[in-house]
């Protein structure tokens, strides 16, 4: 009984942390959640399109079926990557710095559930520029990495 009574007698105050420092490393994290992904997007086309490995590999480089058959194969996806990761990658910079710009006006709640959705959106269309790599590659090469006809 005795401890029931001194837990009813505490300061719950002394067990919430300071609420403004909290909220204000929720917003921070939220931001750089949703900047992250184009950010390293813009990276990795400039390392694929400028920094490319010399020939196909399995530690570095974007890798397909069809983009390890032969070198040529190997560079035309190395560059395609590039190129389409990193305006990927700088058009969702742009859009998602404009979404950051609105999170001023918006409580915690409104922030992470834009945040998710933006993170929903930039998965969805890093997926749909893989795919579209992967394409692009089996278009122009076969699994020898030979150029089709």
């Amino acid at each position: 009984m005795e401890l029931i009574s001194k837990l009813f007698d505490m300061d719950l105050s002394k067990l919430v942390p300071k609420l403004p420092v909290f909220l204000s490393l929720m917003h921070t994290l939220l931001v750089l959640a949703v900047l992250i992904g184009p950010i390293l997007l813009v990276t990795l086309g400039a390392l694929y399109l400028f920094k490319p490995a010399p020939e196909a590999n399995y530690k570095y480089g974007f890798r397909t079926y069809f983009g390890m058959g032969s070198i040529e194969a190997w560079q035309f996806s190395q560059k395609i990557a590039g190129l389409i990761f990193g305006a990927l990658g700088a058009l969702l910079l742009i859009i998602m710095f404009i979404v950051v710009l609105t999170f001023i006006k918006k409580d915690l709640f409104q922030i992470a559930g834009t945040a998710i959705v933006c993170l929903i959106w930039e998965a969805v269309l890093t997926l749909a520029a893989r795919v579209t790599i992967s394409v692009l590659c089996w278009k122009y090469f076969d699994k020898d990495g030979n150029r089709r006809k």
